[in-house]
């Protein structure tokens, strides 16, 4: 004999009876919910936490606080690379512009341009 499973959910404080597929999307989107609120939970950085978990204040402060140093030499470098970019020919800066800055395939491009993938990649 078969039995006919009743399938409910909970919505606002009443258990509502459902189709199987809608019990399943529901709870399949309550899992992936409470999975989303635990890597949140996990990156979360707050004064609360930081108690809660006997974390010194300052300790953490200092640790996820970018150092200036990193910040200049960073700037620097993005700098000199955007002056390394200016000195290429029109084609060149093109081509870096559309491997690197617009994640175009190398085959793509090279279809786009008329010329064999390995020439594209040499030029590169």
């Amino acid at each position: 004999m078969l039995e006919n499973k009743k399938y409910t959910i909970v919505v606002k404080s009443s258990c509502v009876e459902v189709s199987e597929a809608a019990y399943h999307a529901y709870h399949k989107a309550r899992e992936a919910e409470r999975y989303q609120y635990k890597l949140i939970h996990q990156c979360e950085l707050s004064l609360e936490r930081f108690q809660k978990d006997g974390v010194n204040v300052e300790y953490a402060a200092i640790r996820f606080e970018s150092r200036i140093e990193d910040k200049i030499i960073e700037q620097e470098q993005l700098q000199k690379l955007w002056l390394a970019l200016q000195a290429l020919s029109v084609e060149e800066q093109l081509l870096i512009h559309e491997l690197f800055f617009n994640d175009k395939s190398e085959r793509k491009l090279a279809v786009e341009l008329g010329v064999p993938r390995m020439t594209l990649n040499d030029r590169k």
